[in-house]
Formats: C-alpha cells, sequence, structure tokens
C-alpha cells in the first residue's frame, strides 16, 4: 500500500479544465461523493430513477449528451451502507474533476478505459489496464482525476465505510491483512492506495454489473446482490498478499522489477522468456522471479499472460478484429491454442465477446 499527504489545486497537470464528471454534474464542482448522491432526485441532469423502499435502494442513471460522447454512469445508494457506480461510458475530450476526501474506501473494478489519479506526489498513477485499485481519503484531502479522450471507460466503483466493512466482511480486527488495516485506521491527511490483480471472478462479476439484465426493483436487487459479491471478492484478495514488505528490497532491485513488470505490459506479441527479461533488466533469473511474485502478487508467467489475454480482450471487442489477427498479436502461432487459454482465462471462447455489447 503506498500513503500519500497532500491537498491539490482543482487543475489537471495538463492546466486545461472541463466540464467535469459525475459530482460536478450533480452536485458541482468540488463536491463530496455523499453530496452528489443526495441531489440525485433533484438534478435536472438524472433519468430512470428507480427506488426500491423496502430495501431503501435508490439508482439514477446520467446520460451523456451526444454532443460530449456516448455512455452513462449509473449510480446506486445502498442504504448508507454502499454508494456504488457502474462507468460505461467514453468521452470525446478529457474530462477532469477535484476529488475532495471523504473517509470511505473505495474499490475500483477496472474492466477498460484510461483514467488518471493524482494519489502520489512523485507521478499520478494512470489506470488504463484491467485492474483492481483500492483507495482512501481521509477528510480534507483532494486528489485530481481525469480521463483519457476516446478511451472506453468500464468499471465498477464500490465506496464503503471502514466500520462497515470491519464488522459485515472481516472476522475481526485482529486477523485483519496489515494492507487492508491501513485502510480501514484511515489515519488524517492521508491517501493511502493499493493496485492488485482483477481476477477472472472479479471481471465476470464486474461485467454482470455492467449488463445489467434486469429492469426496475429487479435491477436493484441484482445489483446488491453483485457488489456483496465483488466485496467479498476483493478482501479475499487481500488475505492472498504475501506479507513480504516493498521495503526489504534495494532501491535498484525495485527499478528493475518495476522495468520488468513495464517490459511485459508492452511486449504482447513477442513476451520475453525469463532468461531473457532476466538479462534485460539486469537480475539473476531466480532473484527475479522471486522478487516479481512477493512485490506484485503475480508470477512473471501469470503477468505476462494476463496483459496478453487482457489486450486480446481489448482487440477483439472494441476493434472487432479476427480471431486469426488477435492471435498473432499476443504471440500464438495457432488460433485454436490462443482459443484454448483465452476460454481458459476468461471462461468464454473468444467468438463469444463480439455479442458482449454495452448497454
Amino acid at each position: 500500500m503506498a500513503s500519500e499527504g497532500e491537498s491539490r489545486e482543482s487543475v489537471p497537470e495538463d492546466g486545461v479544465r472541463s466540464d467535469g464528471l459525475f459530482r460536478s454534474i450533480l452536485a458541482g464542482p468540488g463536491r463530496t461523493l455523499a453530496e452528489a448522491f443526495a441531489n440525485l432526485e433533484r438534478s435536472s441532469q438524472v433519468e430512470h430513477l428507480v427506488r426500491h423502499a423496502k430495501r431503501d435502494i435508490v439508482a439514477a442513471r446520467v446520460t451523456l449528451n451526444p454532443n460530449e460522447g456516448e455512455g452513462y454512469w449509473e449510480l446506486t445508494r445502498i442504504r448508507d451502507d454502499f454508494y456504488v457506480i457502474v462507468l460505461n461510458f467514453l468521452y470525446k475530450n478529457p474530462r477532469f474533476e477535484l476529488v475532495p476526501g471523504d473517509g470511505l474506501i473505495q474499490f475500483n473494478f477496472k474492466v477498460s478505459g484510461d483514467m488518471t489519479l493524482a494519489l502520489s506526489r512523485t507521478e499520478p498513477l494512470r489506470f488504463n489496464r484491467p485492474s483492481l485499485l483500492v483507495w482512501g481519503q481521509s477528510p480534507g484531502v483532494d486528489i485530481n482525476e481525469w480521463t483519457a479522450p476516446h478511451a472506453h471507460e468500464r468499471q465498477i466503483a464500490i465506496s464503503v465505510r471502514p466500520e462497515f466493512l470491519v464488522e459485515h466482511f472481516l472476522t475481526s480486527a485482529v486477523d485483519m491483512p496489515p494492507q487492508l488495516q491501513d485502510f480501514v485506521s484511515n489515519p488524517k491527511g492521508t491517501i493511502g492506495y493499493c493496485q492488485l490483480p482483477l481476477t477472472a471472478e472479479m471481471f465476470a462479476a464486474a461485467t454482470k454489473m455492467i449488463n445489467n439484465p434486469f429492469k426496475g426493483k429487479l435491477a436493484l436487487v441484482h445489483t446488491e446482490a453483485v457488489t456483496l459479491e465483488l466485496l467479498c471478492s476483493a478482501v479475499e484478495s487481500f488475505y492472498a498478499l504475501p506479507t513480504t514488505s516493498a521495503e526489504e528490497y534495494t532501491e535498484r532491485t525495485l527499478r528493475c522489477l518495476q522495468m520488468a513488470r513495464s517490459l511485459l505490459m508492452r511486449q504482447l506479441s513477442s513476451p520475453p522468456t525469463i532468461r531473457q527479461l532476466a538479462r534485460t533488466v539486469g537480475m539473476a533469473e531466480t532473484a527475479l522471479t522471486r522478487g516479481f511474485k512477493a512485490l506484485y502478487n503475480e508470477t512473471v508467467f501469470d503477468f505476462s499472460l494476463r496483459c496478453r489475454m487482457q489486450h486480446a480482450l481489448t482487440l477483439l471487442r472494441d476493434q472487432h478484429l479476427s480471431v486469426d489477427k488477435v492471435s498473432e498479436a499476443i504471440g500464438y502461432s495457432h488460433p485454436t491454442s490462443f482459443a484454448t487459454a483465452f476460454r481458459r482465462h476468461f471462461g468464454m471462447r473468444p467468438i463469444e465477446v463480439r455479442h458482449i455489447k454495452a448497454k
């Protein structure tokens, strides 16, 4: 988990202001998540407001103006326990928003898109690959958030009170994974974040929520059920994290491991072998494999495969390339071998991806 503590000005790094994201649309610039949700029933931008009185759930959709892009924000409040946001949009121009700290823990299940968050002093965190990003802001600490133009953003953002998470999702505070404890304790004046792999189960659940097959009250019950499923998966992923701390590695070793990870993310059509990767970054093979697993909670092979499969998913779904071309693009000699690996990874055949349409 990384942690930073500083307030930021409400302009993106390139100095270009824009019309904001859902907080600005619903409640005005600089408003909190709670203030945005409180405005659901009053905002002229909201459509399809649905309520489930018995379960105390309310949801509303904000659809993008065709001049701005296409898609929507789906916002659901489940009692006072969860704020759930389905992001499924593509803006024509960059969009920027100031995000004020609210003391909540947010779980972001990224399926696709390109969003940047100023979570670190040294450099912004570009959130542009399928993964789980968890972060918490203490009140009074603001960050910048902006989206890239023409990037199809598909993710689920679930915000929850730390106390609720402890009471309902954890065995006890004593048994809590140390990385998750940092979020629950929520020190004043800090921003904590942690980026984890998006598992196949998380991917399936997030896609299921984005493509909610139900309408009306049934859709609300479905959202509540999948929210619980996603949070269970997220908490479980913290228990699976290694206890080895990154501080045990030298600065040079960390740079080498980060370089190795970057190379694997770029070299998708001809992934390097362990020997080639170790030689390129200047590490012994054993040190590379052991350090990579400890730091990123994935083996070199698993990380490389995940990057290639996620790239394949993007090519199939967003660029509509043929299975043969996608197979070649991620380094498979035979489309049949690629199709088998793809199905093993995602639980569906490559050709079936074409039938997954954004609503």
